[in-house]
């Protein structure tokens, strides 16, 4: 039996990633909002479901492949019929539209889109990207509500898909949680960070392309001639031994740490004198968020979507030119000599507070069956 204020989301599968804690967050602060929250799975083997909400259901829809997913998805659609189905990865909504065809369900299905397409279409061959842009337009013209994480997604979205601006849904980030500051708050063992040490920079992310640390490494040897101060990156991924051969050509070995994947990053980013950005593209980057919330100066590059949304233009962080070494070394010397207070931060953070954005994404999905916006 469909009950009011029924929402299940779908396409979660966890991660290191800030997706994964965006959706965490959403379906904790909905389920302690009193929805009927449902998670459906396909593998119940993702340690972060251990963070779920308690009255969040967990769903196990079997592990099949292919059509089986859409027809077991079909199948407990017809029986629960939720009022909205949301996912959140481009193979789930396209299983998610499909399957609500072959149930003739009446649940509205909804996309949530935290980064752009285009760039990942232009990796393809002409016919890949013919074929994944046929398969997104299919889905988004059959979608009942696309929510894009920023104007930048959304513009991409209208773009790829052809729809209007008018049919996408900008909602911020449910970024800032308690989890977070309780995980910041974790006492930390790291001789760097210690009392009286140089102030350290830091950077968060895969050791990725998308990423672009060899600007900041390349930034930080400009800056480490000026000031004394250290680089710490924290992050795991394919271009760690690339890394290291920058960081030894440019003599910083001593001064530059590639820390590896570190399960609570906030312990350390809260006591960095400054978090640097060095993206060359983003959706909404959901650390340069975090940062702020825990009072740290930040410096970020202006990439299509993201930063320049989260600084207000520049207000509340220094905004580089991507790919730019000498201006980002310009921007660190600048935010480490005179940053913001930490209070201007943290304000300016507050606008991506999880349940502030949960009551936004309540009224964009119709549900709760009350006005969300005024409470």
């Amino acid at each position: 039996m469909k009950q009011q204020g029924a929402v299940a989301f779908y396409g979660f599968r966890g991660g290191r990633g800030g997706l994964s804690h965006v959706m965490l967050n959403l379906m904790n602060e909905m389920a302690g909002q009193g929805l009927d929250v449902h998670i459906l799975l396909n593998n119940p083997e993702i340690p972060e479901l251990k963070q779920l909400h308690p009255a969040v259901n967990k769903v196990l829809l079997g592990d099949a492949a292919g059509p089986g997913r859409i027809f077991s998805l079909a199948a407990w659609l017809k029986e629960r019929g939720p009022d909205v189905l949301l996912s959140n990865r481009e193979p789930a909504n396209r299983t998610s539209v499909i399957a609500k065809m072959i149930s003739g369900s009446r649940t509205k299905v909804a996309f949530r889109v935290g980064m752009p397409m285009k760039r990942a279409l232009q990796r393809r061959n002409l016919v890949k990207r013919w074929l994944r842009q046929s398969y997104i337009r299919f889905s988004y013209n059959r979608a009942d509500v696309i929510i894009a994480n920023a104007k930048g997604v959304a513009e991409d979205i209208a773009m790829v898909t052809g729809l209007p601006l008018s049919r996408i849904n900008v909602l911020p980030n449910p970024t800032v949680s308690r989890l977070l500051f309780e995980k910041a708050g974790e006492d930390i063992d790291h001789p760097w960070l210690e009392r009286g040490q140089p102030p350290v920079i830091m950077g968060v992310g895969r050791l990725a392309r998308q990423k672009d640390f060899p600007t900041l490494i390349k930034a930080f040897s400009m800056v480490k001639k000026q000031t004394q101060t250290r680089l710490m990156i924290l992050g795991e991924g394919k271009e760690r031994a690339a890394l290291q051969d920058l960081i030894d050509s440019l003599g910083l070995t001593d001064s530059v740490e590639l820390y590896g994947y570190c399960p609570n990053p906030f312990a350390l980013l809260k006591r960095a004198a400054l978090f640097v950005l060095s993206s060359a593209w983003e959706g909404l980057p959901n650390v340069l968020i975090e940062a702020m919330a825990l009072g740290v100066p930040v410096v970020a590059t202006d990439c299509r979507s993201g930063p320049a949304e989260i600084l207000d233009k520049g207000r509340y962080g220094r905004l580089v030119p991507v790919g730019n070494a000498e201006e980002m070394a310009e921007a660190i010397l600048a935010a480490l000599s005179d940053p913001p207070a930490r209070e201007v931060l943290q304000r300016a953070a507050g606008r991506y507070e999880a349940s502030r954005c949960t009551l936004a994404y309540i009224k964009a999905l119709g549900l709760g069956g009350g006005d969300w916006s005024s409470k």
